[in-house]
């Protein structure tokens, strides 16, 4: 009777902390129904819901933009996504019940991209267009806005003049070399105005369309057989006055310098050639022996000695025949690496009635 009696209050304990406790493991687990919908409230079908850091605890929204979720904890934050939405962070917080609002996301399909006639939405547009943004140039250390555009724009090929004159720009092509003469250049226009792209300073340039296929460079004609490049320079905004500065500083080193024969060397190949022209040759053995023992050691010959008149010479050329030397022109007039710097100062301002853009660098 007693162990009877005594297990019985044994087994009322226990149901007695059994419920005591059924709250508390009620509490730790969540069940969470919400919706998802779009900013004017509709709703999103097929939208991404997950436990953030919960690997395959998720679900998707029904036709509704509804979602159930199970076994979630007071802390748990969900995760929501759809493809052309901003993804959103949502934390539970105990809620069992939610609304989600997702934003739709700014696409490159959305941006204004200036043509010919105008200007026009990306996504309408139905020719060959490209477009590269004023800031995207700014970011590259470049004097040059030609320079700039390398691989920014797909089938634009940039090149660097072979002359190696200081300023000298790049040359642009679209679909390729054109015709013979290499001379196949776009059609540049800057704030409708026709001008070098070399002309521009890049940190003026708000915008770059390059049009590339007949269909979107119709309006001009003839003129645009090799493409045209559309530039659309900053200007100012109503407001407060704003002042911009941009600084750069760097080095920039020979890629390949030409490697020079010695002077000894060069008679020799000049007289070869001229021999073999039928012509009689330039430089005399007397000259070319001071030249072997000048690159063998320069204190051994007087540098300005003067030789006899030597009447296999062409009259053209008698000076040659005058002084002793061996210079590296190359390794004289360039350095192993110079540095370069480039200041822009811009100031922009005005009223709703008047506006104004001031730069210089």
């Amino acid at each position: 009777m007693k162990r009877k009696l005594h297990r019985s209050r044994l087994l009322g304990l226990l149901l007695l902390l059994l419920t005591l406790l059924m709250p508390q493991l009620s509490a730790q687990s969540l069940a969470v129904r919400g919706r998802v919908v779009d900013s004017k409230g509709e709703a999103v079908v097929g939208a991404s819901v997950v436990v953030k850091g919960a690997q395959g605890k998720g679900s998707v929204t029904n036709l509704q933009g509804e979602f159930s979720l199970s076994g979630l904890k007071k802390s748990d934050v969900l995760r929501v996504s759809f493809i052309g939405m901003k993804t959103e962070e949502v934390a539970l917080e105990g809620r069992q019940s939610l609304t989600i609002t997702l934003q739709d996301a700014a696409t490159k399909l959305d941006d204004v991209v200036v043509v010919g006639y105008g200007v026009q939405r990306k996504v309408n547009l139905t020719g060959a267009v490209s477009s590269v943004k004023g800031t995207e140039l700014a970011r590259r250390p470049v004097a040059d806005a030609s320079q700039s555009l390398q691989g920014l724009v797909p089938g634009l090929l940039v090149t660097n003049g072979s002359s190696g004159r200081p300023g000298g720009t790049g040359t642009l092509s679209l679909r390729g070399q054109g015709n013979l003469k290499n001379n196949a250049s776009p059609y540049v226009l800057v704030d409708g105005v026709e001008m070098a792209l070399s002309d521009v300073n890049p940190n003026d340039i708000e915008s770059i369309s390059v049009l590339k296929d007949a269909a979107a460079s119709a309006i001009y004609g003839a003129r645009a057989a090799y493409g045209v490049i559309l530039v659309t320079t900053k200007k100012g905004v109503a407001g407060k006055i704003r002042i911009g500065y941009q600084g750069n500083f760097g080095w920039s080193a020979p890629t390949l310098l030409p490697e020079m024969v010695n002077s000894y060397e060069f008679a020799k190949y000049w007289n070869a050639g001229v021999r073999n022209s039928g012509s009689p040759r330039l430089y005399s053995d007397q000259k070319l022996e001071l030249l072997r023992r000048y690159i063998a050691d320069p204190s051994s010959v007087d540098p300005w000695a003067e030789l006899p008149k030597n009447s296999m010479m062409n009259p053209a050329f008698e000076n040659s025949e005058q002084g002793v030397g061996n210079v590296d022109y190359f390794a004289l007039h360039y350095k192993d690496w110079a540095h370069k710097q480039s200041h822009n100062l811009s100031v922009s301002g005005g009223s709703e009635g008047t506006q104004y853009y001031v730069s210089g660098g």
